[in-house]
C-alpha cells in the first residue's frame, strides 16, 4: 500500500522545486507515466479516461499531441481562463505528454476569438509546439473534428485519435499532468464554471467531493426553483444538487424550469420516438450538418429517423450508425421540427447492445465531405437557437478555493473499474493522501483525499471525509 503522505502538497512541492526547477528537470518516460498514474490524472473534458493508460498505450505510434482548448459548448469559460492564466503549465504538460509518448509535434488548439489566451500561449510555446486557432463553430472541441482541423487527418469510424498518430488531451488534464510530474501533486481540485441564471457567473476552484448545491450557491442563483445542468447545454445532463464535483466536472449551468434546454433534457425517449414517427419529414438537415458525416463516417441521422418507423432492432448499415454517433446534439438544433435523432440513435444503440450486436462500421479509408467547411454550424447561431444568448457573460474567478467542511468522494470518477479503498473509517488523512487505489489488473485511476480530516464512512460508491 502506498504511503498516504506521498502526495502531501507542502512536502512534495518543496522537494521537487529544490531539486529540479520547473522547466529543466530531466525525467524518463516511465517515470512520467508512473507519476501521472500515482496522481490519479484522468481526462478532464470527457469520460475521464486514465491519462497514464492513454500515454502508455500510444507506444511508438504518437506523432502529434493536441491540447484541446476549443471549449465549444456555449457559456463555458473554464478552459479559456486556464489557457490565459496557466498557459505555462498547459505547455509544460503538453511537453511531458510529448516526451512520454514519443510525439515530435505539439499543438495547442483553441478558438481564434480567445485573443488574450492566444497571446499568452504564444509567449510560452517552444518551436516544436504551435498555437492553432480554430473557428467559432460547434462542435469544434469534438476530438474527431479537432484532429481533422489541426492535422488534416481523419480518425477512423468508431476509432480513437491514436489510430492516426494523434493524442488529444484537454488543457485542464495537461495542467494536472504538469503538477503531478513536476510537483508531485495529486488531483484533488477542479476548476468549474458556474453560470446561467445567476447574479455573478464565476469560475471556482473547488475540492473534489464538494456538493453541487454548495458550489452553485457561490454564484447566487436568481431563482429559488432552478434546474442545474451538469456540463454543457448541448451534451450535459440535469444534475442532482446533492451529487458532487468529480474529476470530470466542467460546468454547472443554472436555468429556469421553463427553459427550452431543460425541457429537451427532460423529454423521455418514448416521447422522442413517438414524435419522430409522427412528424419527421425527411428533410435531411440533420445529416447535412452532422459533424461525423462531414468527416466521411457512414452515419445518416435522417435514415435512422426513417428506420424508426419500423422499430428495427436488427443490425444493418443504418442502425449501426448509432455506434458512430458522438451525441453532440447538433441534429436536434438543425431539425426544423425540433426532433432528436440523437435520442433515437442512443435508443437504437442500447437495443442493439442488449441483443449482443457490435459495431460493424470501422472504415479507415475516409474522405471529408466537399462542403464540410461550408456546413459548419456557427457557435453564435447555436447560442441564439438555444435561447441562451442573454446569459453569455464573462465569468470571474471566485476569490478563494472552495473547501467545504465535509466531502463525499466517488470511487468511480473515470473510465474503468471503481478504485479500491485503502483507508478505513477513523483514518486521519491529509489533502493529497491516497484513499483508494486502482484494482490489480484493472483499468482505473487512483483517488485522493481533497481535504485534511477524518474518514467517517465508506460505502460501495463513496468515501466520506470530515475536517
Amino acid at each position: 500500500m502506498r504511503s498516504g503522505n506521498f502526495f502531501c502538497r507542502e512536502k512534495t512541492e518543496k522537494r521537487i522545486r529544490q531539486k529540479n526547477g520547473f522547466k529543466t528537470m530531466e525525467i524518463t518516460k516511465e517515470e512520467i507515466i508512473k507519476r501521472v498514474r500515482d496522481a490519479g490524472v484522468v481526462g478532464c473534458g470527457g469520460a475521464g479516461f486514465p491519462t497514464h493508460v492513454k500515454i502508455a498505450a500510444a507506444g511508438r505510434r504518437a506523432e502529434v499531441v493536441i491540447a484541446n482548448g476549443a471549449e465549444c459548448e456555449p457559456l463555458l469559460k473554464t478552459d479559456q481562463y486556464l489557457m490565459l492564466h496557466k498557459s505555462r503549465e498547459v505547455v509544460r504538460g503538453l511537453q511531458l505528454v510529448m516526451a512520454s509518448s514519443g510525439a515530435s509535434r505539439g499543438v495547442v488548439a483553441l478558438k481564434s476569438k480567445y485573443h488574450e489566451a492566444c497571446a499568452s500561449l504564444k509567449k510560452e510555446v517552444p518551436p516544436e509546439i504551435e498555437v492553432f486557432e480554430v473557428g467559432n463553430f460547434y462542435p469544434a472541441g469534438d476530438e474527431h473534428v479537432l484532429v481533422n482541423e489541426a492535422t488534416g487527418r481523419i480518425v477512423p469510424e468508431a476509432g480513437i485519435p491514436i489510430a492516426v498518430g494523434v493524442i488529444v488531451d484537454n488543457v485542464a488534464t495537461l495542467i494536472n499532468v504538469c503538477e503531478a510530474v513536476d510537483k508531485g501533486l495529486a488531483v484533488t481540485r477542479k476548476y468549474v464554471t458556474v453560470t446561467g441564471e445567476v447574479k455573478r457567473p464565476i469560475i471556482v476552484k473547488c475540492a473534489i467531493g464538494s456538493r453541487i448545491r454548495d458550489v452553485v450557491k457561490l454564484a447566487q442563483p436568481i431563482f429559488e426553483n432552478y434546474v442545474i445542468v451538469d456540463g454543457g447545454a448541448m451534451m450535459g445532463e440535469i444534475a442532482d444538487e446533492d451529487e458532487v464535483v468529480t474529476k470530470t466536472t466542467g460546468a454547472f449551468i443554472v436555468l429556469s424550469n421553463d427553459s427550452s434546454v431543460v425541457a429537451g433534457k427532460r423529454r423521455s425517449i418514448q416521447v422522442s420516438n413517438r414524435r419522430a414517427k409522427s412528424i419527421c419529414d425527411q428533410c435531411m438537415d440533420c445529416t447535412l450538418t452532422c459533424p461525423r458525416n462531414l468527416l466521411g463516417h457512414r452515419i445518416y441521422p435522417h435514415k435512422i429517423m426513417r428506420m424508426n418507423f419500423f422499430d428495427c432492432d436488427e443490425m444493418n448499415e443504418t442502425t449501426s450508425g448509432s455506434f458512430l454517433c458522438s451525441q453532440c446534439g447538433l441534429c436536434e438544433i438543425t431539425c426544423p421540427q425540433g426532433l432528436s435523432p440523437k435520442a433515437v440513435f442512443k435508443s437504437v444503440k442500447e437495443r442493439l447492445i442488449k441483443k449482443g450486436f457490435k459495431n460493424i462500421l470501422q472504415n479507415a479509408d475516409l474522405k471529408v465531405h466537399g462542403e464540410k467547411d461550408l456546413r459548419k454550424f456557427s457557435a453564435l447561431r447555436l447560442i441564439h437557437r438555444l435561447g441562451l444568448a442573454a446569459l453569455d457573460r464573462p465569468a470571474s474567478l471566485y476569490e478563494k478555493v472552495f473547501v467545504p467542511p465535509r466531502v463525499r468522494i466517488p470511487l468511480l470518477q473515470h473510465t474503468g473499474s471503481p478504485a479500491k479503498p485503502v483507508v478505513i473509517p477513523g483514518a486521519q488523512v491529509k489533502e493529497g493522501s491516497l484513499i483508494a487505489a486502482i484494482p490489480e489488473g484493472k483499468l482505473g485511476a487512483n483517488i485522493h483525499s481533497s481535504i485534511t480530516g477524518t474518514v467517517v464512512k465508506i460505502d460501495e460508491k463513496y468515501i466520506y471525509i470530515e475536517q
